[in-house]
């Protein structure tokens, strides 16, 4: 297991809702804790967890979401101007969305993969940006 691992809002909305391939995220964070793994997540991530929570969801699951984020103790990864500018390279580049840009930008600057099973992700794979930790169908 790596030092850190960047952590998807995909990886995040699957392991709560029990969707997709929610037993393998679940088998990482059981591992990550094990090993002393800091699960790094961007802020613009944790808001993108926030809408969607409370969008589709409602209010009582989106404290419950929020309740076990903080249980969970993501280390939280601030927008400075050097990961905005970072992340906005990324998006100029690739067609992922905003937030995917910024998980993006932060493993490369943490030398990690990113947890995710978001199609949006494997091109800037491809391209030898970022490493995958794969949690998707």
């Amino acid at each position: 297991m790596p030092e850190h691992l960047v952590v998807d809002t995909y990886a995040i909305i699957s392991f709560l809702r029990k969707e997709g391939d929610h037993l393998a995220v679940k088998r990482i964070f059981q591992q990550a804790r094990e090993t002393g793994t800091i699960l790094l997540l961007s802020d613009i991530n944790w808001g993108e967890v926030y809408y969607i929570t409370l969008r589709n969801y409602g209010e009582a699951a989106l404290q419950k979401t929020l309740g076990w984020m903080d249980a969970m103790g993501f280390q939280m990864v601030h927008p400075t101007r050097e990961r905005i500018q970072a992340a906005a390279r990324i998006k100029a580049r690739f067609p992922v969305s905003y937030a995917d840009a910024f998980a993006i930008a932060a493993a490369r600057e943490f030398g990690c993969p990113v947890v995710t099973g978001d199609p949006e992700f494997r091109q800037v794979e491809r391209a030898g940006m970022v490493k995958l930790l794969w949690v998707g169908d």
